[in-house]
Parts: structure tokens; sequence; C-alpha cells
């Protein structure tokens, strides 16, 4: 805590045995979901985006006399309202940008910058910082000062003081000096689709606090609050280091001496969690990391972090003696949005609509992403698809181009913590721009890597990770260990194999191997021979996956396909309208699981599927719908 002298004066020094209660919201990872719309389906989504939780955020402020706002980061891209302003929409080219206003709109007290918030270059992120009524921070990023804006340049610090007089428990003022730090992962600029490596770097986010925490102890605060845009993950015995600079690195944050509370984020993850584990340091109920008040508001303003503090002020000294933790989601009923985020989002959310309901193309089949964690998947065949179209351009003459082509896909939206709706579900018939924002939300480019055999089997056992052990003969409650994202399973085109789910996971969520001798993957072939381990292919993914992004380890020896950076929508949208007269695409039977007779496991699907479950059986998967559960999922029993 900080370590300020008591300043008050004869008659108020019985103040130095002060209580103050202080409230924290949090919010955090809301991908540009100001408004409580699905543009991908074209229609309302209820109870979801910052203009469904600003009156909660009102009520929440409403209920103390002291309280402060913070975002932790990834606000700027995640939906099409946000996407084509980014992109430079000519419709938009005088507007604000649609998320700064309303978070203006809602007033936050200070916002860190997360990986995403760089996603459409530098120009346009400040571009939005310029327009930010809010200071933003940022401690392990370093900017070459030529290359802000003048409207931008001084906005995001690496820290800053937030200076109020609060009022205690007793109705007294007391003046307050909270300092606000905020970091993000160091592979961000790795991640970046417009590169300007050369104008900034990133550094190591522990390294950046030690720095800096050593100047703000010396201005002496009452509180020290890291806004922390980094998931929440156990710190194993010699991995510690490699741990402190990886994306689930806020159980570090909160280790390092100085640091009063850590609002956290990145991970999607909710923060206090009563299915977590409690492992060393992390205590998932009663909400801390390393003994130190910690929320996760998850993702998409379907939550808002709620963290009551309660100081107490003992020789001049403000001291946390209690807190509590809770996550708060919009109340049921009928939906209340902010009418001045709708009002002042309403011309860019006119101009997203008429550029999502723009007609590219037509399938002849449906494209949906009911069971890409048990089957195949034909949205999983045409994002294949459109890289080894690619691959074909880029590598014609390359001293490679006789290696055997692979591509590694994965899927975003599977249910998760996006809940029963967050499903692809694209009917037959007419395809629109919408539809390619709903079949890949994030602004990766294509990559490539050669690698072995070897290699390639590693990459499946991590893939393979993300499902839980199961005991033959008997039946389980789930399939997917919700630590993992459904991107984190990669399926590999051009592949056949096999899934042991008798067997351990061989990584964590993180990206920490956990069972080095773990072996998942059976029958793995290419064109129908066993895969060597000195055999080698070339490999087509994501950048983001490529460089390491969310713990996935780094493997092969990379290939430049472009001189710039091609984005795997633009391939989605290119494959589309090259099919004439319309697109045809079949799910290639990629992989299975292994057979473990008299085994039983839940799977969690959206209710769509219930209109595809004809579609299992012609795959070979046998399974049983049963009764939706609270949540609104379609459980299916996959017999094994």
């Amino acid at each position: 805590m900080g370590q300020r002298p008591h300043r008050a004066t004869g008659q108020n020094a019985d103040l130095r045995c002060a209580t103050l209660s202080l409230r924290l919201l949090e919010t955090t990872d809301l991908h540009g979901q100001l408004r409580a719309y699905d543009y991908f389906a074209d229609r309302p989504a209820p109870h979801t985006g910052l203009a469904a939780l600003a009156p909660e955020i009102a009520q929440a402020r409403s209920e103390v006399s002291n309280c402060l706002l913070f975002d932790c980061g990834d606000f700027l891209q995640g939906t099409p309202i946000t996407q084509i302003w980014g992109d430079g929409d000519p419709a938009l080219a005088d507007s604000p940008n649609p998320m700064i206003a309303a978070m203006n709109a809602v007033g936050y007290d200070a916002a860190a910058l997360g990986n995403h918030e760089f996603d459409f270059g530098l120009a346009q992120l400040d571009r939005a910082v310029a327009e930010a009524n809010f200071p933003l921070v940022c401690a392990n990023l370093e900017r070459a000062p030529h290359s802000e804006s003048p409207e931008a340049r001084g906005k995001v610090v690496p820290w800053l003081m937030i200076e109020r007089e609060m009022q205690d428990d007793a109705g007294q003022p007391q003046p307050m000096r909270i300092a606000v730090i905020g970091v993000l992962p160091q592979p961000t600029l790795g991640w970046m689709q417009k590169r300007q490596s050369n104008e900034m770097t990133t550094t190591c986010l522990e390294q950046a606090l030690r720095h800096h925490l050593v100047h703000i102890r010396e201005t002496r605060p009452d509180l020290v609050i890291v806004l922390a845009h980094t998931g929440i993950a156990p710190l194993e015995a010699g991995e510690h280091d490699r741990a402190r600079d990886a994306e689930h690195a806020a159980l570090a944050v909160a280790e390092l001496d100085g640091v009063d509370v850590v609002l956290a984020g990145h991970d999607h993850r909710l923060f206090p969690d009563r299915t977590r584990p409690a492992t060393p340091g992390i205590d998932p109920i009663g909400a801390t990391l390393a003994g130190k008040p910690a929320i996760n508001a998850g993702a998409a303003g379907t939550r808002l972090g709620v963290l009551d503090l309660t100081l107490e002020r003992r020789d001049g000294r403000w001291q946390i003696v209690r807190h509590t933790a809770a996550l708060r989601r919009v109340r049921p009923g009928k939906p209340r949005e902010c009418t001045e985020i709708l009002n002042a989002s309403a011309p860019a959310h006119a101009a997203t609509l008429a550029h999502m309901r723009r007609e590219i193309g037509e399938s002849t089949v449906p494209l949906h992403s009911y069971f890409s964690m048990i089957a195949p998947d034909r949205s999983l065949s045409l994002k294949a698809r459109a890289g080894f179209s690619h691959a074909a351009e880029r590598l014609r003459g390359h001293p490679l181009e006789a290696l055997p082509r692979l591509a590694a896909v994965s899927i975003f939206k599977s249910g998760g913590l996006g809940g029963a709706g967050n499903f692809i579900d694209i009917p037959a018939g007419k395809l629109r721009v919408s539809h390619i924002d709903d079949l890949y939300l994030f602004n990766n480019g294509i990559g490539a890597v050669e690698i072995t055999g070897a290699e390639l089997l590693d990459w499946l056992e991590q893939s393979a990770s993300v499902f839980v052990q199961l005991t033959p003969g008997e039946d389980a409650p789930r399939l997917r260990d919700p630590s993992f994202a459904s991107y984190q399973f990669d399926v590999i085109s051009g592949l056949r194999y096999e899934i042991d789910l008798s067997q351990p996971p061989r990584y964590a969520a993180d990206g920490r191997c956990i069972a080095p001798s773990a072996t998942r993957i059976r029958n793995l072939t290419h064109a129908g021979r066993p895969i060597a381990p000195d055999d080698r292919f070339v490999l087509l993914s994501n950048d983001f996956r490529l460089s390491g992004g969310n713990g996935f380890q780094l493997r092969g020896r990379p290939i430049g396909l472009d001189p710039e950076p091609v984005l795997v929508r633009e391939l989605l949208q290119r494959e589309i309208r090259g099919a004439t007269p319309a697109l045809e695409i079949e799910a290639e039977p990629i992989w299975r699981f292994a057979p473990m007779p008299g085994t039983r496991v839940i799977c969690l699907t959206g209710p769509g599927a219930q209109a595809h479950l004809h579609e299992l059986a012609a795959h070979g998967v046998r399974a049983t719908p049963l009764p939706l559960d609270t949540d609104g999922f379609l459980p299916l029993q996959i017999a094994l």
C-alpha cells in the first residue's frame, strides 16, 4: 500500500483510524460490442454490449459514495461496427470511433490498451485515442515520438495518479491518491497486421512494472491498481520466467511488491469463478491473486466486475482490510440500453448494416459450427480451401513448392463463455459480407511454416489437449476443458488421425507442457501413409498462431508468403466470389475420436443444432440430444 504521511490536522487527528469503502468497476475485452446487436446474424442480441451494461454501471455507482470505473483493454476491435471504422469505410470517414464515443458517454476514469487496439494500425489507433475523454495507460509500450500524431501525443502514459476527495464511512472527506498503471502482452507487436516495428516496441510486462513501481512509490500513493491486459494462470516451478512474459501473467503481476489490486483481462475467463480450481496463489472464490484483490469481467460487455474494498487507515497509511468481488450481469427482463450510446452510434450502426447486408455470393449448403468439436465441419474446410488457393499462387516457383501442403484451421464461435448463441449458423443461399466476419472474426493474416512430422505431431497434441481425459466405460459430464477456448483446437486439413481421450492432455490452456510423454494422437497419416518424424510439410495457419498466440508453442521455420500481411477474411471473400455459380463445399473427414466402447460424454452445442443432427449420423457420430440446460445449450450425449 501507499506510504504517504498522514495529512490530518489537530481537529481531525482521530481520522488516523478511519475506514473508507471504495468500489472499483471493471469492464474488459469489450471487443467493439457497444450495442446489444448481433451483426453476424443481423438481429438484436439482448443483454450484451456496453449500451446494455451502462445502466448497470450507473446503478453500481449510485449504491456507493466512492467509485471508479476502469477498462482493461481490447475495446476497439471485434464487431463489424468497429471493424468498418478501423478499415476506413468512406461512410464513416468523418465519424468518431463508435466505441470511444460509447465509452465517453459512460465516463471511464482510465483504460488500459490491449493487443487488439493495434489491429488497424497506429494511425487509426491515434485517431481513436485522440477522441477519448479518459486517460489510457500502458507501461510496457514504447513509441518513437515522431510516430505519434499531434492529437494523440501524450494521451497514452505508462501510469497516472488519480487524486480525488472521497468520503469515509463516518461521512468525513478524505483526499485519496490512487496510482493506475497498465500492461499488455509482450508479443502484441508480433500479432499486428499493419506492422510498424521501427516505430514502437513492447517490453516484458513484469520488468516494466518493476521499473515504474519504483517511481510510483516515490510519489507515495494511497493505492496502486494495475490494469493488466493479461490472463490468470498458475506459475509452475521451473517455468516462472516464461509464464511472466506470457499471456496469462496476472499472478506474476500480483506478486510484485507495491501492487495492491489487479484488474485482469485478455483471456475472457471470469474471476471470481467457483468452477475454477484453486491453485497456489490463485483463490477463485475469494477473488485473490497472491493474496491481493483481483477480478476479471470476461468479455463482450456481458458482465460488470464489481470489486468492493474496505480500507482502514492506521498510523497515516491506508490498508485494504477486506474486499468482496462480484460479476453482475445485465438484469433480466425488458432490455434497457443507454440512450446516449444509441444516439451516438446511430450513424455507424446504419452504415454497418448497409455494409454487412451486401451480397457476395451463394452457398449450396449451410455453414455452421455446431459440431466443430466432435465431427467434420464445412466452415473449417472452407477456411482451409481459401488458404490452399492462396498458397498455390504464392509458392509457385518457391524452393518448397514440391512439399505437401497442410492447413491448420480452428473455429472462433463454438459456445463456451460466449453462450448458447455463440455459433456460426449460415443457411444455404445468399452469402453476405456479414457471413465473412461470422466465419472469421479477427484481423489475422495468413502465414506458413516448414514443419517436420515430429513437430506436426506435437502441434496436434497441443490442439487435442482442449478435451478432458475420459475413463473408458464410464459416462462423463463434459467433453471440453473449459479453461481452453474453442480456437485453441486446430484441425489440420490434409491429414487423417484419431484422438484418444483415454490419455491425459500434453498441454495446459496457457501453453505449458504438463505431460511431455502424453500421446492422444493415433494413426496419423498423410495421403494414406503414416507420417515419419523427419517428413517435411508446408503448414498454413494464421500469423497469430504462428507467432505463439494463446500460448501456442512455436514450431517450424517461417516461410514468407506475402510481402505484406493478407487477411484470412480477404481470402474467404475471394474464395466465395470465385465460386460459380455457387459455393459447393463438403466437410473433410480429417479426424475422429478413437473408439471407447461403453463410454459416453456430454458435448454442449447451440439449440440451432437440432436442424442439422442428421449430419452427425452421416459422419458416424452417435449423438443423443438431451433437454436444453439452464443456460440454453443443447447437450448432446456422444457415444464413443
